[in-house]
């Protein structure tokens, strides 16, 4: 709806007149069309030669494209640094993607987009789904631990509860203290 309301109104009113437009959607949208708003809305302000508010609406749009899902954004930026922009815009652009890439970069993430990135590709892209099926990051986490050192391991606890006597002989539960043998000793009045 939003782009037949762009185009009756770039017909009747010209391009700039679209702006509102373009920004209302960007608000209303979901992510995913959001990121293709913002490439439109991009593309127009660049034929209107406001390069500054093109690559404001570039970096907008960037929260809402992981680069290994949306190359082709990344590569329209990239392209778009090259032709308009300077050294600095380029390396503010780059600083954006690896920020971007690193919001995107955990582990049940990667799977996802992996996954995504193999229905692209038609099957090809193999994913290990034994676990990431039951959606347990947990139960990956712990699998991936097993495999690399042999079990769990465990750090050994300085309290210990042992059962200490009350006056009618009945166990009770109170911590007890072990000696550290690495403490420093200090005395009371080096404080």
């Amino acid at each position: 709806m939003f782009l037949i309301y762009i185009a009756k109104a770039t017909e009747n009113f010209g391009l700039p007149a679209t702006r509102a437009i373009y920004e209302r959607a960007i608000t209303v949208l979901p992510d995913k069309q959001t990121a293709q708003m913002c490439l439109r809305f991009a593309a127009m302000e660049r034929k209107l030669g406001e390069i500054d508010r093109a690559r404001a609406i570039y970096a907008h749009a960037s929260q809402f494209c992981d680069p290994r899902v949306n190359p082709e954004f990344w590569k329209g930026w990239n392209d778009f640094e090259v032709e308009t922009g300077s050294e600095d815009t380029f390396k503010e652009f780059l600083r954006i993607r690896r920020s971007v890439q690193s919001l995107y970069n955990t582990e049940v993430q990667f799977l996802a987009a992996h996954a995504l990135a193999g229905k692209k590709d038609g099957g090809k892209a193999e994913v290990d789904t034994s676990d990431s099926a039951t959606g347990d990051p947990m139960a990956m986490a712990e699998k991936q631990a097993s495999k690399t050192a042999g079990g769990p391991s465990f750090v050994k606890a300085k309290l210990q509860l042992a059962p200490p006597q009350d006056q009618d002989n009945t166990p009770t539960s109170a911590p007890v203290h072990e000696a550290n043998v690495e403490e420093i000793q200090m005395s009371e009045d080096e404080d």
